[in-house]
């Protein structure tokens, strides 16, 4: 065996110490750091771990969730020029059944020309918490709607008058209400003058109740119910457009009598909106007229008369001249016939009366105010 000698425990123990550093200085020097690159962090599935640093937990989740993104369509912004040109070559329809689907809307107007676009719009969903995109895409509608509406572009204007033709055809017992997205002003006018205001309808009536209740007066060219875009149920009111004018007269002499479901309608003539302007205008002018007599009100009632005082007859009364060529129209005052209160004029005649030796004397003239 070796002799023991003196300083080779301290030297045994001295030499572990060193060997250790050297091993912890190369685990955490810069050379081995630098070594490990972006792209073979994201290259591999699980995330490579730095010595001497914990991966935080956000962070390697977004390591491996990782994923290319898909690029989101993006719509370029029309001009009012541009839009308006395609609301031309719109058409809206209305009444449509509900289990109506694109493909047998698309043969409907197919024959008119080519169609560019077809969107269906107000249709009645069941659950309104999950939305209107997952309820149609799920098919979960409401049971009780009976029409949704649409809107077909076509790729040329000429298209558009030919499709008129389809209004009012019946549809699975709906008749279908087509019409122009863009009028004219005539067009509107003639339409105002030809439709009738119904009011006190009930909520579950449908286009096909009014239809039939109103039949009697002529003939229809389209009901309009308004209804609300979430639940699809209709607001207690109405328009119906006769093909004439003989129609709306008809209903007006029938107001009284019509009922849908034991309530009575509410009938009323639809009035033009240039009717309407002219009668805004003529009320804007005669408030303006009142308000300029109220600005030259004093505030004060003279003690004459019981009319009020304006400074326009003040300024008048101060302009007169004396002279009747200089003002022509001042013309002379007749002298006023002077008023005498009652027991005045009975002292006086009583006075008369006692000299000529004769009783009281009633007063026949009515010279005093009573």
């Amino acid at each position: 065996m070796d002799e023991y000698k003196v300083g080779d425990i301290s030297s045994f123990l001295n030499s572990a110490v060193s060997s250790q550093k050297e091993d912890s200085s190369k685990l955490f020097s810069s050379k081995h750091q630098t070594s490990i690159s972006v792209e073979e962090i994201y290259a591999n599935p699980k995330p490579t771990l730095i010595p001497g640093k914990r991966p935080k937990k956000g962070k390697a989740k977004a390591a491996t969730s990782a994923e290319p993104e898909i690029p989101q369509p993006v719509f370029p912004k029309l001009t009012p020029e541009e839009q308006l040109a395609i609301d031309k070559r719109t058409i809206f329809i209305g009444n449509l059944p509900v289990g109506l689907k694109r493909k047998q809307l698309r043969k409907i107007f197919d024959e008119f020309g080519k169609i560019e676009s077809l969107r269906f719009r107000s249709v009645a969903i069941s659950d309104l918490k999950l939305g209107r995109k997952v309820c149609l895409k799920s098919n979960k509608i409401n049971e009780n709607a009976t029409s949704k509406n649409a809107y077909v572009v076509f790729k040329d204007e000429e298209s558009v008058a030919k499709s008129l033709t389809k209004n009012g055809v019946n549809v699975n017992e709906h008749h279908i209400r087509v019409d122009k997205l863009v009028k004219s002003k005539h067009e509107v006018d003639s339409d105002s003058k030809n439709s009738v205001f119904i009011g006190n309808i009930p909520f579950a009536a449908t286009e096909e109740d009014i239809r039939t209740a109103l039949s009697q007066c002529g003939d229809i060219d389209y009901v309009r119910l308004p209804r609300d875009p979430k639940t699809n149920i209709g607001k207690g009111f109405g328009y119906v457009k006769f093909v004439d004018s003989s129609g709306v007269m008809l209903a007006m002499k029938v107001k009284d009598t019509v009922e849908i479901s034991g309530r009575k309608l509410r009938l009323q003539r639809c009035k033009s909106k240039v009717a309407l302007e002219h009668k805004k205008k003529g009320k804007e002018g005669k408030g303006k007229k009142e308000t300029e007599k109220q600005s030259n009100f004093r505030g004060r009632k003279s003690k004459d008369s019981d009319k009020d005082m304006f400074i326009e007859k003040k300024t008048k009364s101060r302009n007169k001249s004396k002279n009747p060529k200089a003002n022509p129209d001042n013309r002379p005052r007749v002298k006023k016939q002077k008023t005498v209160s009652k027991k005045v004029l009975d002292k006086k005649v009583n006075k008369k009366s006692k000299k000529s030796g004769q009783g009281p004397v009633v007063n026949t003239k009515k010279r005093y105010f009573e």
